[in-house]
């Protein structure tokens, strides 16, 4: 004959294995003993009967029972048991669920709601502070905007001087980006809460126009006409009249070396990890060692200056005041020549393809070149001056050009060079919740909070190249069928550069302003004042905006942790 124990069921309550996890209001077993104590022997006898009685009878019992003493309860019996329940009735579910689900659970919160969960209890803070849930948050917001709530952070560069091996020296690198932005190797790993907690603070002094502008002291002794940094390498190089290129340390201000060479002004430059190109109006391109100071090989071709220049790990083109465009190859030394415009080339942008490249020129055209066939593509016109820059749009760019846009106008808050442009009543009232809610914006505020979320079906991954213009505008075109999809409107004079990344825009004019955009709306942010005489070139991170003007003056506008 077999024998069968009958396992006892337990409610959640009373489970064994959940008696550590109850609310913190839940009845003491040990204080109701207490309590017990304090009456007769005889009172105690009865009341632990009662008590016994109850938990042996069946549900259907337990239920009448209670129905007799709720009707036999006085109105300080009722009020009590209605505070009481309350409480009881609480389930933690983390306490009931498997663990994947309850980490499912906690991956459909938003940051601002993970770090609520995080107070509730050790349980809980140890599920909401769970590394895997903020790396998913950071891949969501990094460096583009989330679909759900439209915020986008910026991508971080590590700030670590790199050490260029030999080989590295010799060998220029395969990517385009490494190629303006050099990025040291990770050393140690942090939390990614702390990472997008980072990130949300540079976010948010982007949007609050919180920046701190410091002014390099002018060394050289005519205007600048160019220039570029990489926080990576913390070094700053700027081309100037003066025929020289200046090499800076980013942080101090301090010049490290000073490139001579060039007969006549510098136009233009463009550094990587190994080498520094630049462009002069003496008709020719050096190639230096910007380590050493060593011009290593002078490019000799064009028959007037040099206006501007770009390259990637192949190729390196040139734009001049000869009205063509050179191509040069660094792996076969091949040369060949692009003629179409009918004026000076102002701007080239080799494509990440490496077979499509883009020129503007004072004829006030834009036009679109396949490398492959060495022949123009594609004409682009609508400025009505000279266009001095034309940026394709890079890979994973995602904008809503395409629509026509029908926004409120957003408040334009100013920042000079002596602080922020926020007061106290514009901060966030989630600051200390990572990040701020989109239902609790000020008016002031020049979030763009007001326009509705936009999700990936409402973006356009299609490629575009924004162009400005002496004409005092910004124009954004498809680089496939060369329509203008939207005119910027903004500057009162007119635009002589401009950069962009995947969540905002800069631009700087022959007024000495220099305007922030929201990339995904094309509306104007903030001003940053403090140029008094025209921007001549602009370069953009996720922390900086660096400018220079025709009298050689150099602003860096921070918008970093420390801003």
């Amino acid at each position: 004959m077999n024998c069968t124990t009958k396992v006892p069921t337990y409610c959640y309550r009373h489970s064994p294995e959940l008696i550590k996890t109850r609310n913190k209001d839940d009845i003491d077993t040990i204080q109701l003993e207490k309590e017990l104590s304090s009456f007769s022997e005889e009172n105690q006898s009865q009341i632990s009967q009662v008590w016994n009685i109850f938990q042996q009878s069946s549900k259907q019992q337990r239920l009448l029972i209670l129905k007799g003493i709720l009707a036999s309860s006085c109105t300080p019996q009722l009020s009590y048991i209605s505070n009481a329940v309350k409480p009881l009735l609480c389930t933690d579910f983390t306490a009931v669920f498997p663990p994947e689900i309850t980490k499912q659970i906690f991956t459909l919160l938003d940051a601002s709601s993970l770090c609520s969960a995080a107070q509730v209890s050790r349980r809980w803070k140890l599920l909401a502070d769970d590394d895997t849930l903020w790396h998913r948050m950071c891949e969501q917001h990094i460096n583009k905007k989330c679909t759900k709530c439209g915020w986008g952070l910026p991508l971080l560069q590590k700030r670590k001087v790199v050490r260029v091996s030999k080989r590295a020296r010799s060998e220029p690198p395969c990517d385009e980006e490494a190629a303006t932005a050099p990025a040291a190797k990770r050393v140690d790993r942090r939390p990614w809460k702390d990472v997008y907690s980072e990130r949300l603070v540079v976010e948010r002094n982007w949007r609050r126009n919180t920046a701190t502008c410091r002014v390099f002291k002018n060394e050289h002794s005519a205007g600048i006409s160019s220039l570029q940094f990489c926080e990576a390498q913390n070094i700053l190089i700027t081309g100037s009249y003066d025929k020289t290129a200046i090499v800076w340390n980013l942080e101090t201000g301090q010049v490290l070396r000073t490139l001579k060479g060039h007969a006549r002004s510098i136009r233009t430059l463009q550094f990587d990890d190994t080498k520094l190109v630049t462009g002069s109006m003496d008709n020719t391109l050096r190639i230096w060692n910007y380590h050493t100071g060593q011009c290593i090989r002078t490019l000799e071709g064009h028959t007037d200056g040099v206006v501007h220049l770009n390259f990637n790990c192949r190729i390196l083109a040139s734009g001049s005041a000869d009205s063509t465009i050179k191509i040069w190859n660094f792996h076969t030394g091949e040369c060949f020549t692009l003629s179409g415009h009918t004026k000076a080339v102002n701007h080239v942008s080799i494509q990440k393809d490496s077979t499509t490249l883009v020129s503007s020129s004072e004829d006030g055209s834009i036009r679109i070149w396949d490398l492959e066939k060495r022949a123009c593509a594609r004409v682009l016109s609508g400025h009505m001056a000279p266009v001095q820059t034309a940026i394709p749009s890079m890979p994973g760019f995602l904008h809503t050009f395409f629509k026509q846009q029908t926004k409120k106008p957003i408040f334009i808050k100013r920042i000079s060079s002596s602080g922020s442009g926020s007061s106290d009543e514009e901060e966030d009232v989630a600051a200390n919740a990572l990040i701020r809610r989109r239902g609790s914006n000020s008016s002031n505020t020049s979030d763009n909070s007001n326009s509705s979320t936009v999700s990936d079906c409402d973006r356009s991954s299609e490629q575009v190249v924004i162009s400005g213009s002496l004409d005092n505008t910004i124009k954004v075109w498809s680089l496939e069928t060369g329509e203008c999809l939207q005119t910027l409107f903004g500057h009162v004079q007119g635009i002589w550069t401009l950069a962009y990344d995947k969540l905002r825009l800069v631009s700087g004019s022959n007024d000495g302003s220099l305007k922030l955009w929201d990339i995904e709306s094309g509306l104007p942010m903030h001003c940053l004042d403090g140029h008094t005489s025209a921007v001549t070139s602009v370069s953009l991170s996720d922390t900086k905006v660096v400018s220079a003007d025709c009298q050689g003056e150099i602003r860096i506008w921070d918008f970093g942790v420390q801003a």
